[in-house]
C-alpha cells in the first residue's frame, strides 16, 4: 500500500469512527429502523474517504514535488558541479524543506568528491606523462646515434630504463587505488620478514 493510501485510510478512518460511534449510540437508545442510519454511515463513510483522499494529495504534494526534482536530476546531462535542485514552486513544510537542505549537502559534497577526483587524475596524467616523453624521446636519439660508444649506450639505456620503472609504479599506485575504492581494505596478518625480503630484491639495484 502506497503512503498516499494509508494516510488517506488514516484520515477516513478519524473522519468516520466518531460519526460510526455516535450513530450506533443514536440507533440502540432509539426505536426507529435501521435503514436510514445504515443509509447514514454509508453516505459518511463516502464522505470520509473522499477529504481522507483529498486531503493525503494535498500533504503529500511537496513530498512528490522533491521526488520530481530529484528525477530531474538523475536525468539531466552535463557535468556534476552544474546540478541544482530545482526551486520549489512554493514554500514546503519544515520538514521537506529540512530533506531539501540535507539532499543539497549531499549533492556539494559529492561535486568535491568529483572535482577532487578529476584533480588527481589531472595531476596523475601529468606524472604520468613526463617519464613517458623521456623515454620516447630516449628511444628517438638512440635510434639516430649510430656514432655512441657501448658506456654512453649503456647510460642511455639505465635511464630509459628509470623513467619507464617511474611509470609502472604510477600505474600500479593507480591499480592499488582502484582496488581500494572497489572493494573496502580488510585487515590480514603478513610475514614482515618475507615482505622486507622481496622489497630488497625488488630494489636492490636501484639502492645500489
Amino acid at each position: 500500500m502506497s503512503l498516499r493510501a494509508r494516510l488517506a485510510l488514516v484520515i477516513a478512518l478519524l473522519a468516520f469512527l466518531p460519526n460510526l460511534v455516535l450513530a450506533l449510540t443514536l440507533g440502540l437508545m432509539g426505536e426507529g429502523p435501521w435503514s436510514p442510519l445504515a443509509l447514514w454511515l454509508l453516505l459518511i463513510a463516502l464522505v470520509s474517504g473522499a477529504v481522507g483522499y483529498f486531503l493525503a494529495r494535498s500533504l503529500l504534494r511537496p513530498l512528490e514535488e522533491l521526488t520530481r526534482a530529484l528525477a530531474y536530476l538523475s536525468v539531466k546531462e552535463g557535468p556534476v558541479k552544474e546540478l541544482r535542485l530545482p526551486a520549489p514552486k512554493e514554500p514546503p513544510p519544515m520538514e521537506i524543506a529540512l530533506l531539501r537542505a540535507r539532499f543539497g549537502e549531499l549533492l556539494q559534497r559529492l561535486q568535491r568528491l568529483m572535482e577532487a577526483r578529476e584533480a588527481f587524475y589531472g595531476a596523475l596524467a601529468h606524472d604520468l606523462k613526463t617519464p613517458l616523453l623521456s623515454a620516447i624521446r630516449a628511444l628517438e636519439y638512440l635510434e639516430r646515434a649510430d656514432h655512441l660508444g657501448r658506456e654512453r649506450r649503456v647510460e642511455l639505456l639505465l635511464a630509459l630504463r628509470r623513467e619507464l620503472f617511474q611509470a609502472h609504479l604510477l600505474v600500479e599506485n593507480l591499480l592499488a587505488l582502484s582496488r581500494l575504492e572497489a572493494r573496502t581494505p580488510q585487515r590480514e596478518t603478513l610475514n614482515l620478514r618475507a615482505l622486507a625480503e622481496d622489497l630488497l630484491l625488488r630494489y636492490r639495484e636501484e639502492a645500489g
